[in-house]
């Protein structure tokens, strides 16, 4: 069994997946709650509702992003914790391609060549990649793709000529559904995945993604870009005491006034 976490959007989730991709148990907390946060909570919901417990657990899987910097940091740090705590190996698959997955396995992606992955960067911004959608296999169940455009950062008021290239294009995620009066006509746009999930997730590492992860020292954040909060400015340092000049240096100290 797997174990997948997935935060990089507001819906975070956790879920526990057979090897043969079967879901076992998925829980996401009310859309109310500091979703992240309760991603313990989930954890616990995916793997009781599994009937299972972390011992039985094979491989501790994430989402790596892009998101939402704060979430993509709660998620990695506790499938991290977890599968160190655990002795289990932890592996990661970028967000969007999980997103992706999700897409082309709908059924408005069944006639479309490509998928466009939309997740919401703020800013004024969305964080997107193209995949071409290959034939799906008896033996593979799960779409396979092609990565045509890797990530990139799209401004909103340019997503429409970005679209436009990709003809029938099916787009789905937070950032087509908030900006989906952006959208160009010549795209489909697939309302029922509004978010990656850690379904997807694991879905998208049993496939054999080939942009995944494995190991502590290569299971980070994907960021995509700088983060908003940077570090202060260094303070300048105080001006010195300009040096005494020539006249100075012979006039006698200055005298206290005595305390009366």
């Amino acid at each position: 069994m797997i174990l997948a976490v997935e935060t990089s959007s507001a819906a975070a989730s956790a879920a526990v997946v057979a090897t043969d991709g079967a879901a076992l148990g998925e829980s996401r907390p009310s859309a109310e709650a500091q979703q992240a946060r309760r991603l313990l909570e989930c954890v616990h919901e995916a793997l009781t509702m599994a009937g299972a417990a972390l011992a039985d657990i094979e491989t501790v899987v994430c989402g790596l992003g892009p998101g939402t910097f704060t979430g993509l940091r709660i998620g990695i740090a506790t499938a991290r914790a977890l599968a160190q705590g655990a002795g289990l190996p932890v592996a990661g698959v970028p967000s969007l391609e999980a997103l992706a997955c999700g897409l082309a396995a709908g059924e408005a992606a069944a006639s479309a060549t490509h998928v466009v992955p939309l997740i919401d960067g703020r800013r004024g911004e969305v964080f997107a990649a193209v995949y071409r959608r290959t034939a799906r296999s008896v033996a593979a169940p799960w779409p396979e793709l092609e990565l045509l455009v890797p990530l990139t950062v799209v401004r909103v008021d340019e997503l429409s000529a970005f679209l436009s290239r990709y003809a029938g294009a099916v787009v789905g995620g937070d950032g087509a559904l908030l900006h989906a009066d952006r959208l160009p006509p010549a795209v489909v746009l697939e309302r029922a995945v509004a978010a990656p999930s850690a379904y997807m997730v694991a879905r998208t590492f049993l496939a054999g993604s080939p942009a995944l992860t494995r190991g502590f020292a290569d299971t980070l954040p994907i960021y995509g870009r700088e983060p908003d909060a940077v570090p202060r400015k260094q303070a300048p340092a105080a001006p010195q005491a300009a040096a005494p000049s020539s006249t100075d240096r012979g006039a006698p100290p200055p005298t206290k006034e005595p305390r009366r």
